[in-house]
């Protein structure tokens, strides 16, 4: 699977740009739906913001163990604590020390929005907002052919709508979707130019040895993140998406 650039640059053409000196006077919530989306769609964004001092959290949705099934020596716990350990070295490689948030969902296996689970996740998020102060809620796109990024698209959603903010999206495994522009054309794109922090977004993204093909071996269903999908942390911008219909 392969991004597609082309369509990123008509995107980025027709975006509105976002002042990171304005972007940084809020608070910020990511979410990540696994360990290393936050490089790999939001590097930028976390970089920019922990240089200016922003009031940031990263919370991840799910503990990332579905990557390496059935690798020997490695359960789904140990996959999980390996994932989680990556993780956090991610986040220094971005600039922040603070500990990301585990909301602890099984991965590939998300939770109905509505459901008692859902529902507990969301209330935790909104307390965290509100004891930090946080005005913008940014998850992956929903637009993302993964049960896992939708979910998170959904649980932002609600935070947001709790919160009375309007929620903002990043593109992750969107890019490689054939039909990626007319789905875009559904969505308003917003743009910050960073590229003084593409650097922290590779190394972030190469803390994540166990998705580039390193640490766990021998497993059946096996991940690696192909080489392409790579380069999305070379991208001088950081693009954001915010829904036609948000009120």
């Amino acid at each position: 699977m392969t991004p597609r650039h082309a369509s990123w640059r008509r995107a980025v053409l027709r975006a509105r740009p976002l002042s990171l000196a304005r972007a940084a006077r809020d608070g910020w919530l990511v979410i990540a739906p696994h360990p290393d989306d936050e490089a790999l769609g939001a590097g930028g964004l976390i970089a920019s913001l922990a240089k200016r001092g922003a009031a940031l959290k990263v919370a991840f949705l799910t503990d990332g163990s579905g990557s390496h099934v059935g690798a020997p020596g490695w359960g789904a716990r140990r996959v999980a604590a390996l994932r989680a350990s990556e993780a956090r070295a991610a986040l220094r490689a971005l600039g922040l020390a603070e500990l990301p948030l585990a909301l602890g969902w099984r991965d590939a296996a998300p939770h109905a929005s509505g459901s008692r689970a859902f529902e507990r996740t969301v209330r935790r998020l909104v307390a965290l907002c509100r004891r930090a102060g946080l005005r913008r809620v940014v998850a992956t796109w929903d637009g993302d052919p993964h049960c896992d990024h939708q979910a998170a698209a959904q649980v932002a959603r609600a935070v947001a709508r709790r919160i009375g903010v309007i929620p903002l999206f990043y593109c992750v495994w969107g890019w490689t979707r054939d039909d990626v522009e007319q789905a875009l054309a559904q969505a308003r794109p917003i743009v910050f130019h960073a590229p003084q922090h593409r650097g922290a977004a590779r190394r972030a993204l190469a803390c994540h040895r166990s998705q580039l093909g390193g640490r766990i071996t021998g497993a059946h269903d096996r991940f690696v993140l192909p080489r392409a999908m790579r380069r999305l942390t070379d991208r001088p911008f950081t693009m954001l998406l915010e829904e036609r219909d948000a009120a």
